[in-house]
């Protein structure tokens, strides 16, 4: 089976993550080249993977001198929609990271980009592939608790997002850059769809930083109706400062799901003087370690086999249009109904 080869933009974070998955952890898989705007951090990141100078400072460049059949988008938001359209064009197979886009026209140009030119839009939600997320579709789907009525989730992340997302108007604020996997996780647990949204949110860990932008918020909590009679519930807080939390709960008809822990292992030390302590995650790479390797996995097999991916860009989509109703229902202080009407 001939490899795949990959093509990494963005290595902050993220991307480091999805690079190094790439570079030696997913099968027939090869990561060719990077890109990253800061040239120092692309030659570093280069280096670190043992990619010798395969490394450029725009994806044009990179298509222009590298060969590779897809790009793996870690960017900043603001940068999704262009840099997809561009891959599309130039027929390559994209993995987004999410939220998808700004805009819901912009993730329409995304999804029409990716259609005309044949390749495939993966968005990087990786709790679809995280072992205990995924029993519990399959527990859901077998019937086990009957019919979800209720799901719960909620991301607290350990520390700040970047300076550039703390501006809502590049980045539709922490509900996007945070919690859009609650958002397509409560969609895809109930196998409904969204038609209204309620939230609430405020600046209550960070409130100096709403002194340069207004609509900063840091702490927000958030209630769904689904079209299947089904509710939703989320929140997030970042930073929380104890670590990394994501888990979830479905209350169906006939039982419960308690889905992810705090313990990063099922360890427990009791003592006199020190008493109860256990390990907890302290960053979301280590807690999603096995997703996110899972969802490169994907990527390649659907690459290889032709096929749709399980999350494309439509879940991208309803995932940011909840988040846009959410920011509204935060401005107007009133639930917004689903569908968004035009921009």
């Amino acid at each position: 089976m001939e490899r795949v080869r990959v093509c990494v933009v963005g290595v902050g974070r993220a991307g480091t993550v999805h690079a190094q998955n790439f570079r030696w952890r997913v099968p027939h898989a090869a990561l060719e080249t990077v890109v990253d705007a800061d040239t120092e951090r692309a030659r570093q990141a280069a280096a670190d993977l043992d990619l010798g100078d395969a490394c450029y400072a725009s994806l044009e460049a990179a298509l222009t001198s590298a060969r590779f059949d897809a790009v793996v988008i870690t960017t900043p938001t603001f940068t999704h929609a262009q840099l997809a359209v561009t891959a599309a064009q130039a027929g390559k197979h994209i993995l987004c990271e999410k939220p998808m886009a700004l805009t819901l026209e912009e993730c329409d140009r995304m999804i029409e980009a990716a259609r005309s030119a044949g390749v495939i839009l993966q968005m990087a939600f990786m709790r679809r592939f995280d072992p205990p997320f995924v029993a519990a579709r399959q527990q859901i789907d077998d019937g086990l608790i009957g019919q979800p009525l209720i799901v719960r989730s909620l991301t607290r992340g350990p520390g700040l997002p970047p300076p550039w997302a703390r501006d809502i108007r590049n980045s539709n604020g922490m509900l996007a850059e945070v919690n859009s996997h609650d958002f397509d996780t409560i969609r895809w647990l109930t196998g409904g769809n969204y038609t209204s949204v309620y939230a609430q949110a405020n600046a209550l860990k960070a409130p100096e930083i709403k002194d340069q932008f207004p609509g900063f918020y840091d702490t927000a909590v958030v209630t769904l109706r689904l079209d299947n009679g089904a509710f939703g519930m989320l929140d997030g807080v970042c930073p929380v400062g104890y670590g990394y939390d994501a888990r979830a709960e479905v209350v169906g008809s006939e039982g419960v799901l308690f889905i992810g822990e705090l313990r990063e292992m099922a360890l427990t030390r009791v003592t006199r003087t020190g008493g109860l302590t256990e390990r907890h995650f302290l960053s979301w790479p280590a807690r999603f370690e096995q997703a996110y390797v899972g969802e490169a996995k994907h990527f390649v097999e659907c690459i290889h086999n032709r096929e749709q991916p399980v999350v494309g860009g439509l879940d991208g989509r309803c995932a940011l249009e909840a988040v846009l109703a959410a920011n509204q229902s935060i401005r107007t202080g009133q639930p917004v109904p689903l569908p968004l009407g035009p921009s």
